[in-house]
């Protein structure tokens, strides 16, 4: 199993690698170097502190979902853990982070049934909230015609939540998906998990872990201004790059690739590109912005992973 995961990160990886080549190589590369010698690296710290201080934010958000069925773990190890599931993130919907569920039942002997839907809803409050923050805000600052597409994962995130609570509509729905082999080791926690979702969507659950996804999005959302700034780029509006960060990675997530590498990146850009940034720097620009939302903390997860197994 560890060699299969270790050759599909790799897969991802290498894929990655000839995407984001593919953008450079369309790309004005005299107008990109200019860009990149010009970037203030003070603004570095400051934009790791608001990804790390975002992650703080889910870390509590998952916390709050454990205890919700009694699961206490020292916190140290519980953070570790939490953040071993980055590590996998560079998969479709970050199904990858179940590795969770994994080093839970190992180390603390807690049932796959109880930690595998609190995997699954941190998905739905993650889709739920940056739905929320792009609808919200997209109204506002993005063109009329994204709308659909935005209001479409809406209803696609209701659809999600009525599987989840309708007990009926649960069992077939988890009776089609348990055809699919590489879920088969996760049978007897899925077919035994509808309590602990309803559980975890109570009205007070949504609300506060919801709120939670929003402020997460928000601190994320400072974090790339700076890289903007560290650019020179001060005619976007902070409200504005979160809506348009927003709507990419809701694009990025109904593409299904893992992390939606290539539309979440092409999309941003292409958005920026309408706020009348150079399109060849747009797309470079979405790739320095995803080194810092997403492969930075791939490469934190791996440490964290390495580390956890050492506890």
């Amino acid at each position: 199993m560890t060699n299969l995961i270790s050759k599909k990160i790799i897969l991802v990886i290498i894929s990655a690698i000839i995407i984001y080549s593919i953008f450079l190589f369309i790309s004005d590369g005299k107008i990109i170097y200019e860009k990149f010698q010009s970037f203030d690296l003070k603004f570095i710290p400051i934009i790791l502190i608001m990804i790390v201080f975002g992650w703080g934010i889910l870390f509590v958000r998952w916390n709050l979902l454990l205890k919700n069925q009694s699961i206490i773990i020292p916190t140290r190890q519980n953070f570790l853990i939490y953040l071993a599931g980055f590590a996998l993130a560079i998969s479709p919907l970050k199904s990858g982070e179940l590795i969770k569920a994994e080093l839970l039942k190992n180390k603390f002997e807690i049932s796959r049934t109880k930690t595998v839907p609190i995997i699954v809803m941190e998905r739905f409050y993650d889709i739920l909230g940056t739905v929320f923050v792009a609808v919200i805000l997209g109204s506002f600052f993005l063109s009329i015609s994204f709308l659909p597409i935005i209001l479409g994962v809406a209803a696609l995130t209701v659809a999600i939540f009525v599987v989840i609570y309708v007990k009926s509509v649960f069992n077939f729905f988890t009776s089609k998906l348990l055809r699919f082999k590489f879920l088969e080791r996760f049978k007897e926690p899925l077919n035994n998990s509808q309590d602990v979702f309803r559980m975890s969507s109570s009205r007070k659950l949504i609300f506060i872990s919801t709120t939670l996804t929003i402020i997460w999005r928000l601190v994320e959302g400072i974090g790339i201004y700076f890289v903007l700034l560290g650019f020179g780029i001060d005619v976007i509006e902070y409200l504005e790059i979160i809506s348009i960060y927003s709507t990419s990675v809701i694009l990025g997530a109904v593409s299904m690739l893992p992390a939606g590498i290539g539309v979440t990146e092409g999309s941003f850009g292409g958005l920026l590109s309408l706020l009348e940034i150079e399109i060849s720097f747009a797309l470079a620009l979405a790739i320095v912005i995803r080194l810092f939302t997403l492969w930075f903390g791939v490469a934190v997860g791996f440490i964290s992973l390495k580390l956890s197994k050492s506890l």
